[in-house]
């Protein structure tokens, strides 16, 4: 049985990872869990799934990335890490958390025994050939500037590059009863009201999505199987956004009689209008519109999605 210890377990992703690999058994025993699972965690309160119901061992381990120190003991008996804890909203906790602390965690493992470190970063990093963008860096927002800086900084660790799987989510949808809901998915009923007007509209953009119970189906076989090293853009084949609202009105059987398109320069006029300056990022994100990548999903590894299209989160969700 081998030791995973685990960051980030009480939101939306990390009910899903942690759900999975706590039913994940050893192939040489089958009637054994696979893992005794560590979940670093500062509110046991907030997490939602009834883990003594688990076949694996689960191990709360009351604490904060802030104060990873204070598990160094606990760390140097892992074998592998999964690092799904970030910050962002206050610039003090979203770079102690996503640089200074995650380098700190990283260093506190025993390199001859921890084998595997699956780091989360974010796909709004990346260009379309899975290059740092260097203006993510320069000009994003508090998050995507710390998440660049960790980016820059993985050669700081020993496990680089053969031992840090690092993967990039693209639009991430997930959540129910015993999953925090992400921020996406509870905004889309709101999102959807506005379907009568929306589907007269044509914006010019391209996104990928993906579940997070997508995502732990992949993290499951990363750990069972680790590939060593690299770097992975998880999302489904890419949708314009034009596609997205067709497919939508088809769900709801709403007919799309005309479309009037919307320029770039409308939204430079908006934000004249109410006054809103726009950063560098935001003329980034307008004139770069199609966040395409050579993403990866569950086919890619020769399993099935359980959400790979509009219409399955559309039969969760609404």
């Amino acid at each position: 049985m081998r030791n995973l210890f685990l960051t980030g377990a009480s939101g939306c992703l990390g009910h899903y990872v942690l759900e999975r690999l706590a039913q994940q058994m050893d192939p040489a025993h089958p009637t054994q869990p696979a893992y005794h699972l560590y979940v670093l965690i500062r509110e046991p309160t907030r997490l939602r799934l009834p883990i003594e119901r688990f076949p694996a061992p689960i191990t709360l381990v009351p604490g904060d990335l802030m104060r990873i120190g204070e598990q160094a003991t606990l760390l140097r008996q892992m074998d592998g890490l999964i690092h799904m804890a970030a910050a962002w909203g206050d610039p003090i906790a979203a770079w102690g958390v996503n640089v200074t602390h995650t380098l700190e965690l990283l260093s506190l493992l025993d390199p001859d025994r921890c084998q595997q470190v699956i780091y989360f970063s974010t796909a709004s990093l990346l260009n379309h050939a899975l290059e740092p963008l260097a203006v993510a860096g320069r000009a994003g927002t508090d998050y995507i500037r710390s998440k660049y800086e960790m980016l820059m900084r993985r050669p700081e660790s020993c496990f680089w590059p053969d031992r840090i799987l690092t993967l990039y989510p693209t639009l991430l949808f997930g959540g129910s009863p015993h999953h925090p809901y992400s921020h996406i998915t509870s905004g889309l009923k709101d999102v959807f009201r506005w379907l009568d007007l929306i589907r007269f509209l044509r914006v010019d953009a391209s996104f990928h999505f993906i579940h997070a119970a997508d995502i732990a189906q992949m993290v499951a076989h990363w750990v069972a199987h680790p590939p060593g090293g690299g770097d992975w853009v998880l999302g489904n084949p890419p949708l314009s956004l034009n596609q997205c609202v067709e497919q939508v009105c088809a769900y709801y059987k709403k007919t799309i009689y005309f479309r009037v398109p919307l320029p770039v320069r409308l939204f430079r006029s908006l934000a004249f209008l109410f006054r809103v300056q726009l950063s560098e990022w935001d003329e980034y994100c307008l004139h770069h519109r199609h966040f395409v990548y050579p993403a990866a999903c569950p086919e890619s590894l020769g399993m099935v999605s359980q959400f790979p299209t509009v219409a399955t989160l559309l039969d969760a969700y609404l």
